[in-house]
């Protein structure tokens, strides 16, 4: 990771003609040695748009796999990937369900709040 963030740093700063760093901080990694990570991890990619507080405005920039799921339509997840993880979780609403909690676990262990409250991000500009 750390070649491909600086060779494509350098590409953008010859293109753009500018010097300094692109990314904050150093690329961080975690093996996925339990089940119970792999499950946290599926539920956060498929939702973390729900756990950083992303302005209203730029919603339209999301581009999130859990309306593959929900819908059966996939495209950014590959179909045979996508058909086992709902026949791993029985089906598209255990699998929101599940991500759902996940959402509502790392907002609770970050101090936001509940997705189940009201919505207190900012309206469209």
């Amino acid at each position: 990771m750390q070649k491909l963030q600086g060779g494509y740093t350098y590409y953008f700063n010859v293109k753009n003609s500018r010097t300094g760093s692109l990314f904050q901080g150093t690329f961080k990694s975690h093996l996925m040695n339990s089940e119970n990570y792999f499950n946290k991890i599926l539920g956060y990619t498929n939702k973390n748009y729900q756990v950083h507080n992303i302005p209203k405005n730029k919603m339209d920039l999301i581009f999130a796999s859990d309306f593959e799921y929900e819908n059966n339509n996939f495209k950014i997840v590959s179909k045979k990937e996508g058909k086992r993880i709902l026949e791993i979780f029985n089906g598209s609403k255990n699998f929101k369900k599940h991500c759902d909690e996940i959402v509502s676990i790392i907002r609770k262990e970050r101090g936001k709040t509940s997705l189940l409250e009201e919505d207190n991000l900012p309206d469209r500009v």
